[in-house]
């Protein structure tokens, strides 16, 4: 029988409430109190998994841990003062959309031996984790779709919104995580401050490509990867949670001009271990206890958050130069 973890979740929105859930699910945890600036809103979800409200943050000072799930500027405040504390944080992505400010956290948290994690959900997700156990030699290319319809309460550039959950799973498919050379290019609607869509190329020092695309002005959800070898081509549906792998056996061009390629399809099993988010619950508790290194934790967050603050850079340099080198 486990011990449960009494944990404070900051931040009573979407993303709250879905923490909130699964803590309430887990045999190893429980919601000891939601907080929220908004008093109404915490005691909505409060009363939603049966726990307290509150709107003073010092209440998480008397848990064993936290979530924040709070909005993105305000993440790195919360989280210094917990941190201080010495409380463990599983923080939402992006920790910040300033790297300096994910970096002085990072800083900060490996001073204090604070035990850090960031929302990175995707590595949970069935259908990456059954492809990344598939994988039979190194790819050398990756492909990544994250199309979404328009967004209004998300407030972040879509790169920090979208794009960062597949740099993050570029940096852990590809065989290389050392990125030479990170392009980009984005577009904003007229009055928008931020951009809603937002593709780029990450060049890795051992030559191999990712290419990934996002974009808040889709007419429907798509989360679809492929990841391509020598010898095989995997193709992920993060939404259906399906995989489908493709052999190249031959092809051939006819005498009428037809052409013909002869390709072995295998749809694999794929393991269901849990919902994501209860997956990702699971290895923060295990944080907690130890039972995962804390350096890596924070190595994987600072590279995901480095490599797509190059990126927003990119896209946001005018630079003829620039220019010049993102639509060759």
């Amino acid at each position: 029988m486990y011990p449960k973890f009494n944990l404070a979740v900051i931040g009573a929105g979407y993303m709250g409430a879905n923490h909130a859930r699964v803590i309430t699910d887990s045999r190893r945890a429980r919601p000891a109190v939601i907080i929220d600036a908004g008093i109404e809103r915490a005691r909505r979800v409060a009363a939603q998994f049966e726990t307290k409200a509150s709107s003073d943050l010092s209440a998480a000072f008397e848990c064993d841990a936290a979530v924040v799930a709070s909005p993105t500027d305000t993440h790195v405040g919360t989280a210094l003062k917990l941190i201080d504390a010495g409380i463990p944080l599983l923080i939402e992505k992006p920790i910040a959309t300033d790297i300096d400010d994910v970096e002085l956290l990072a800083r900060v948290a490996g001073e204090r031996r604070t035990r850090v994690m960031c929302g990175f959900v995707e590595r949970f997700n069935p259908a990456v984790t059954t492809a990344q156990s598939l994988l039979e030699e190194p790819p050398i290319h990756m492909v990544a779709i994250r199309h979404s319809p328009a967004a209004p309460r998300i407030m972040n550039s879509v790169i920090h919104d979208l794009l960062i959950h597949d740099v993050d799973l570029a940096l852990r498919i590809m065989p290389e995580d050392d990125v030479s050379h990170a392009f980009g290019t984005s577009w904003a609607p007229p009055g928008c401050p931020v951009p809603e869509i937002a593709d780029c190329t990450l060049h890795f020092a051992d030559g191999t490509i990712a290419t990934l695309s996002s974009s808040r002005a889709g007419q429907r959800k798509q989360r679809l990867i492929q990841i391509g070898t020598p010898s095989t081509l995997l193709e992920l549906d993060l939404l259906r949670l399906d995989i489908t792998v493709y052999r190249h056996v031959r092809h051939e061009q006819n005498r009428d001009n037809t052409y013909r390629a002869e390709t072995i399809i295998d749809i694999p099993f794929v393991r269901h271990g849990g919902e994501p988010l209860a997956l990702q619950l699971e290895r923060f508790l295990d944080l907690i206890e130890g039972k995962v290194d804390q350096q890596t934790e924070l190595e994987g967050i600072l590279t995901s958050h480095r490599v797509a603050d190059r990126v927003a850079r990119c896209c946001s340099d005018t630079s003829p130069a620039a220019r010049a080198f993102v639509e060759q």
